[in-house]
């Protein structure tokens, strides 16, 4: 914008200038034209005729000093929207660069929160592992189901464990849905799955519709649908 104002402050002063210029040339040519000797006789109407020649060549020379402001002003006009519009072209690119920054931001953001969310999840397998190990740390654990048996309770832990792995491999796209979805079928034929799957039904409940483990858990009921109920 200054730069438009600048230019707008040297056109004005051209224009000055020429009006200036020609208003200088015209008096000038006037005066030369009355010394003319051919036009200075003693009648009084020469020197009449000697302005109005005056007057005509002034008036042509002012309207071709007019026409080539009027040119100049006009090229200057065409540059200026040139400029602007390469000025919006330019704010465009920077505004369109600013879009893809944010969304590599967002972007580097998502994938930070799906890491962190798969070393928890991993975390969270390897105390499973631990507590199927060692019985001393399965007693820490709460019971699946009340009357459990160790054995039983070791046996809902490792269900668990094959939960996670599946839903983990499903959040991080190691597996394509439909690949999920076949595991998750046969897994579901295990009667002590079954049995685990049951009894958390009830802790499911508080988990919200809007995450990926509800999204994954309803998976696992529509596994159990497909598979139908199984023979004792």
């Amino acid at each position: 914008m200054d730069r438009l104002d600048s230019r707008g402050v040297r056109r004005a002063l051209r224009v000055l200038g020429s009006v200036l210029a020609a208003g200088a040339v015209c008096a000038a040519l006037s005066i030369a034209m009355t010394l003319v000797p051919g036009l200075r006789t003693t009648g009084s109407g020469n020197a009449g005729q000697a302005y109005g020649a005056a007057a005509s060549s002034s008036a042509v020379l002012v309207l071709f000093y007019m026409a080539k402001t009027l040119r100049l002003q006009r090229d200057e006009t065409t540059l200026q929207r040139e400029e602007l519009a390469l000025q919006r072209q330019e704010m465009q690119l920077q505004r369109t660069e600013l879009e893809l920054q944010r969304e590599e931001m967002r972007r580097s953001a998502g994938e930070l929160h799906r890491s962190a969310e798969a070393d928890l999840r991993r975390l969270h397998m390897d105390l499973l592992k631990m507590s199927i190990e060692n019985p001393e740390l399965a007693a820490v654990w709460p019971e699946y189901a009340p009357g459990l048996s160790t054995v039983q309770n070791r046996q809902y832990n490792y269900a668990n464990l094959l939960y996670c792995h599946y839903m983990l491999a499903h959040r991080l796209e190691l597996l394509a849905e439909h690949e999920v979805f076949g595991h998750l079928v046969d897994l579901v034929k295990s009667p002590v799955f079954r049995d685990y799957w049951e009894a958390g039904r009830q802790a499911r409940h508080s988990i919200a519709v809007d995450t990926q483990e509800y999204r994954f858990a309803r998976l696992v009921d529509e596994a159990l649908r497909v598979s139908g109920p199984q023979l004792p």
